[in-house]
């Protein structure tokens, strides 16, 4: 991890602390266990849904905003649900 690499530049800019691809996970600081189930919770919805993650995701975005995001919403559910 590094606080001054590419990641952490365009994550904080964004106002993000991770962002999933698929399996990987790009974080700009130590994620928390919180943050890590939280992105691992993504990991799960990209194997569910396939190439349709990325379109859903972003036309859920362009609705609902991220707090109301149903993708954003799931991922941050009880981590007792992830499967």
């Amino acid at each position: 991890m590094s606080d001054r690499g590419l990641a952490h530049l365009v994550l904080t800019r964004r106002g993000f602390g991770a962002i999933t691809f698929g399996h990987v996970i790009v974080s700009a600081t130590e994620p928390s266990n919180t943050v890590w189930r939280h992105e691992l919770r993504h990991v799960a919805q990209y194997e569910r849904l396939g190439l349709a993650f990325l379109p859903l995701y972003l036309w859920y975005r362009a609705r609902y905003g991220y707090v109301d995001h149903p993708l954003e919403r799931d991922a941050s559910e009880d981590p007792r649900l992830f499967p």
